[in-house]
């Protein structure tokens, strides 16, 4: 197995290849989801909504490229890191989406949405952090949290933020 240790990346071709194929399925279900939008008439769902379901396809297919290549290209380093970056976008903008639905008639139940959320990630990180302690800790602490904080910062502007401005 190769691998790549760095302060916020590691390469694992696996897992590599399982997020590539959640990718399909993400992207397969995104189309269906659109579709559901047009017909349904896309000006009832708003901007934001629309653009996140739109936006998360291209990030999660050009990480699913991206991700492709670390099963046969020796050097990874970039490709892992261009594919973390484009697979999380993508997939918190789904996340944002559907608490952006919810917000649209239930507010609160869309805030209890994202704060679940970043709760159910902070116990994530967390065990993430504590199961590896003795390995890379300072290293590991400090990929883990950045992770952790860029996870809540796209899902605070892309979610969260417009919500609270009623902008969805």
């Amino acid at each position: 197995m190769i691998e790549h240790k760095s302060l916020r990346f590691s390469t694992n071709p696996e897992k590599a290849a399982s997020k590539v194929a959640i990718n399909s399925f993400m992207i397969g279900s995104l189309f269906f989801i659109l579709t559901l939008v047009w017909t349904l008439s896309p000006e009832k769902f708003g901007i934001v909504i629309v653009s996140e379901l739109i936006l998360a396809i291209p990030f999660l297919f050009v990480s699913s490229l991206a991700y492709s290549k670390i099963g046969y290209w020796k050097e990874t380093k970039h490709w892992d890191i261009f594919a973390w970056y484009t697979n999380n976008v993508g997939n918190i903008f789904v996340l944002n989406v559907v608490g952006l639905i919810a917000g649209a008639m239930y507010r609160n139940i869309a805030f209890t949405y994202f704060a679940l959320i970043i709760l159910l990630m902070a116990i994530y990180t967390s065990i993430n952090i504590f199961a590896h302690k003795k390995v890379y800790q300072n290293v590991l602490f400090k990929e883990k949290l950045f992770k952790f904080f860029f996870f809540v910062l796209v899902l605070f502007l892309g979610g969260i933020f417009p919500l609270y401005l009623k902008i969805i």
